[in-house]
């Protein structure tokens, strides 16, 4: 009985150790492996903030006329970069008339880089164009052989391309009346098509080119419509080449850019088709590459709706603020009504608002397994509401930073940042900041779709707290920050996008609970 007794005893006390040791190993495995994770996204809104940007807005036209003295370009171009002052894009024009029949000098490349550098210099993108003629007389103005414009193109590409970074656009083919590729003896289509895709081979293939209207970009690419599948963003001349129209809403026809009868079923290239067909045209193409211009007679009669609708469906990116004043100035007396934030504004302020892209912060949220997942997905979602893409490469940054502390980014090894330090209190609360490279793509975000960013956070790795979500910007190129109309506003830190708390936290307290 006694030998029962004690053999049921130690069974039981062998279940109990099992179980205890269970109970152990289950404890173990919950603390290792169960992360409470949780994120409470911002309240975003749009705002009608009027922000500045790269590669977008309202520009002014300067001018200049190359010859061997020149004693005052230097004078002329301070004056010109102080009158551009709170604009991003400038269009320098350069004129070449006076060596039409000859190569450029030393002396004349010399100014060319000149007129380069000081635009590069004061941080605007350049919008640029070569030209004969400034008073209407193409034909007169431009060389007596081809060979000769072409020689010119290859003497200034030389000196463009060390200005790349700055240069957003080569509008044109050197030749025609205003630069504006009519009234030449080049405009032909064999000879046209020989200007572009030389200055396309000449250039450096981050610039963009720009023809005046859709007929010329199909003659030119030698296509009667965009292909299925668009080679955006490669280099290549189909990705590079772009519109630009100084005749917008000049007329039905945009003062002859677009055409009176319908190009359904034409095989020419060279055909223009009607407004509505054209339109639809840079509906699809212009949201790969840059179209603007200026606006003259405004033969809408004032329609607001009409000229939005426009604007948007052409994705126009920049106009000329100095031309026309009389579609500009009758914009400013005209009321936007909508239901939206500019309700109210006026059709000036909305359009210059709306010029290219213009992004707004439309949600942000996380997925994570608290048993399961190594690492948190974070996203964020961006809504373009301007008329056009930005067609540039912007970087996209999440910094998760401890909400009662302060801190320097530092580089760590994996590319992201951290920067941990003890606080001036004596050294008891971790300043932590942690920045993560986001995977998102907003080159041909175009108006009214929106994309997501995302990143994978390894939360298991971080040390337990709340963390303030902030997202920030920046042009690849220029380094400089891309402003969102978005609120809440942008702090020190970035755009607020939320609250990430890991671990079973007091956010007061930013301590354990």
């Amino acid at each position: 009985m006694k030998k029962r007794s004690k053999r049921i005893f130690m069974v039981l006390l062998l279940a109990v150790l099992i179980l205890a040791a269970a109970a152990a190993v289950c404890l173990y495995v919950y603390r290792q492996r169960y992360l409470p994770v949780s994120f409470a996204s911002e309240a975003f809104a749009e705002t009608d903030t009027a922000i500045s940007n790269p590669y977008r807005g309202f520009y002014y036209m300067h001018g200049y006329y190359l010859n061997e003295e020149n004693a005052s370009l230097e004078d002329t171009l301070a004056k010109h970069i102080e009158d551009n002052e709170g604009l991003t894009l400038a269009l320098v024009e350069i004129n070449l008339q006076g060596y039409a029949n000859t190569a450029l000098s030393e002396n004349a490349l010399g100014q060319i880089d000149t007129i380069l550098s000081a635009w590069a210099d004061s941080g605007t993108q350049i919008i640029l164009r070569f030209l004969y003629d400034w008073d209407g007389n193409g034909f007169a103005a431009e060389p007596s052989s081809l060979e000769q414009v072409l020689a010119h193109m290859e003497q200034a590409a030389e000196v463009v391309n060390r200005y790349a970074d700055s240069i957003h656009i080569l509008q044109g083919a050197f030749v025609g009346s205003y630069g504006e590729m009519n009234n030449s003896a080049y405009l032909g289509d064999e000879d046209m098509t020989t200007l572009i895709t030389t200055l396309a081979g000449l250039t450096d293939p981050s610039i963009y080119l720009a023809v005046r209207t859709p007929a010329q970009w199909r003659t030119v690419t030698n296509l009667t419509s965009l292909p299925e599948a668009f080679p955006a963003f490669d280099g290549s001349l189909l990705s590079r080449l772009g519109l630009y129209n100084d005749g917008i809403l000049g007329s039905e026809t945009d003062l002859g850019t677009y055409g009176d009868a319908s190009r359904e079923g034409s095989e020419l290239p060279s055909d223009k088709g009607t407004r509505a067909e054209e339109l639809a045209f840079q509906d699809d193409l212009c949201r790969y590459v840059p179209n603007g211009g200026e606006v003259v007679y405004d033969y809408t009669l004032g329609d607001l709706d009409a000229a939005i609708d426009t604007l948007s469906e052409m994705h126009i990116s920049y106009l000329n603020i100095g031309y026309d004043t009389s579609v500009l100035d009758a914009w400013k007396e005209i009321t936007y009504e909508g239901d939206d934030v500019f309700d109210g504004c006026s059709g000036y302020d909305y359009i210059g608002a709306h010029l290219g892209y213009r992004y707004i912060l439309n949600g942000s949220g996380l997925e994570f397994d608290t048993w399961f997942d190594e690492e948190a997905i974070f996203s964020f979602t961006i809504r373009n509401v301007g008329f056009a893409s930005s067609t540039r490469a912007f970087d996209a940054v999440v910094t998760l930073r401890r909400e009662d502390s302060s801190v320097s980014d530092s580089p760590t090894p994996d590319g992201n940042t951290a920067s941990p330090s003890a606080a001036a209190s004596g050294g008891e609360t971790e300043e932590i900041s942690y920045s993560y490279t986001a995977d998102l793509n907003l080159r041909s975000l175009s108006s009214g779709e929106s994309t997501d960013g995302t990143i994978s956070i390894p939360v298991r790795d971080l040390p337990e707290g709340t963390y303030a979500a902030y997202l920030t910007l920046t042009d690849a190129v220029t380094g400089e920050e891309i402003a969102l109309a978005s609120s809440p506003e942008e702090t020190e830190y970035g755009y607020p996008l939320g609250t990430l708390t890991i671990g079973e936290y007091d956010s007061a307290s930013n301590t354990e609970a």
